[in-house]
């Protein structure tokens, strides 16, 4: 077939017609139809009411057509299906799905950008992109960042507004994270942060909460509490993935209540001053928790031991500090072994995975960042002190054995920050192959998991690729000695 002047030709798109001025991203008229691969009903459906409304607010002048633009498009009775969020942090925010699916459509409730994010998020979690779609991912994604930041200029005073403009930046970031764009990610995640403390989500105490207006309802103010924990969360996945300051200040007073699923539950009794405590909360507040410890010890491991304290590529065992490093015969400082022992008894305290429950990975991911402190804490100073090795591969263990609990195979989403955190265990094994016989085998079991999960985290397979490299040089290494 001829192609048009100016059209390259690529397929389902022409790449030169959406993104070069006047970069319009328009799509190309070939017709496409994807192959292989099924989506939902369920998700489906959502996806096309959310491409329709978006399709008629870039063209609402067109569409309109002369007529009054306060009328309404829809018919009642509204759709009664809940949209089902597969990831971890699809439940940390909206607890009202049916909610937001009714006022998606609804002219100016909801900003362009939070739209669209939503729609590229439902396109993203599809098995297969619809060939009635009227945008693919990657346009939905440059509109979703064209119009966040047109939202953000244009203000608005109201609590609604501003939570509508932290969830665009949350699932920008994440989605970013989830495919490995770590600048981006870190981007949305900073812009995220700022608009959480200019808001004051981080000061919510029970007095704070009484003050907002009664008409505005208990979700509203659920969703704002949610609204900080789940950009804290962003904030320590960034951290972990990609050894980036955290954007949350150490200095800044926090009040705001702990997260729960439980609406029962009286949340201004949970307050973050109470760090060390499990019973009674959330699994998200566990999660948030151990995020937080994992954070706060990669800030202080790479403050004290003048290593970076990474994630990346698991550089921290291998190389460690030797005793000139650190002094030789000084003592480790006291906040070392204060450290120590609440990430010690905050892990005695963890319920362990809940095998009635296969597909749940907030119990899974928060062991992973508990243990994946103990790492950052103490792989630093395997050469100062003679636990260090100890300690290490003890947390290894751990997060293999939750590991073997794990349906991996079940999962049709997977929280990214795990390639991070099992990269960093398969560093510790791999390390000492010929220092604990069975290192082997948890090494094995990691990469096994990391494969199985590959496949639905392009973030996951950037770091298997680099675990199953540094395996490879390990192997070659102790066989150029003889000792594989």
């Amino acid at each position: 077939m001829p192609q048009l002047q100016g059209c390259d030709g690529e397929r389902p798109t022409c790449r030169r017609c959406r993104l070069q001025p006047p970069r319009s991203l328009e799509p190309c008229t070939y017709s496409h139809t994807p192959v292989g691969g099924t989506v939902s009903l369920q998700v489906e459906e959502s996806m096309e009411t959310m491409q329709n409304r978006i399709y008629e607010l870039e063209h609402q002048l067109e569409l309109l057509n002369g007529q009054d633009p306060s009328k309404v498009f829809v018919e009642e009775p509204y759709s009664s299906q809940r949209f089902q969020g597969l990831t971890p942090e699809s439940d940390t925010w909206d607890n009202h799905p049916t909610q937001f699916q009714r006022t998606a459509v609804l002219p100016d409730l909801l900003p362009r950008s939070l739209l669209v994010a939503v729609a590229l998020w439902a396109t993203h979690m599809s098995a297969n992109p619809l060939a009635e779609s009227v945008y693919s991912e990657e346009e939905l994604l440059a509109r979703t960042v064209h119009h966040v930041a047109r939202d953000i200029a244009a203000g608005g005073a109201l609590p609604e507004r501003m939570l509508h403009m932290i969830q665009t930046e949350v699932l920008l970031s994440l989605y970013y994270l989830d495919y490995g764009r770590l600048l981006e990610a870190n981007y949305h995640r900073a812009g995220a942060t700022s608009l959480v403390f200019i808001s004051g989500l981080h000061q919510l105490s029970a007095s704070s909460l009484q003050n907002i207006p009664i008409q505005m309802g208990a979700n509203l103010r659920m969703e704002m509490i949610n609204a900080f924990w789940s950009v804290l969360l962003i904030n320590n996945y960034c951290v972990a993935a990609s050894n980036t300051p955290s954007s949350m200040p150490y200095d800044a007073p926090i009040s705001t209540p702990w997260p729960t699923h439980f609406p029962n539950v009286a949340t201004s009794s949970m307050l973050f001053l109470d760090e060390d405590g499990v019973a009674g909360h959330s699994p998200l507040t566990l999660l948030a928790k151990a995020s937080i410890r994992l954070e706060r010890t990669m800030y202080f491991t790479a403050r004290n031991s003048g290593i970076c304290a990474s994630f990346l590529l698991g550089c921290n065992y291998r190389r460690g500090l030797t005793p000139a490093l650190t002094g030789a015969g000084l003592p480790l400082p006291s906040e070392f072994w204060e450290i120590e022992s609440q990430l010690e008894r905050f892990r005695s305290r963890l319920p362990t995975v809940d095998i009635g429950h296969p597909t749940d990975q907030i119990s899974l991911v928060t062991h992973a960042f508990v243990n994946g402190a103990i790492l950052c804490l103490h792989s630093p100073y395997i050469n100062v002190y003679a636990e260090a090795r100890s300690k290490c591969l003890t947390a290894a263990s751990c997060v293999v054995a939750r590991l073997a609990d794990a349906h991996l195979t079940e999962w049709e989403m997977v929280d990214p920050v795990l390639g991070p955190l099992l990269a960093a265990v398969a560093d510790v094994l791999i390390a000492n192959l010929t220092h604990v016989p069975q290192a082997s085998t948890g090494l094995q079991a990691i990469l096994s998991a990391m494969q199985t999960l590959a496949r639905l985290s392009p973030l996951i397979q950037q770091y298997l690729t680099i675990t199953q490299q540094q395996y490879t040089a390990a192997e070659q290494s102790l066989g150029s000695f003889g000792l594989s």
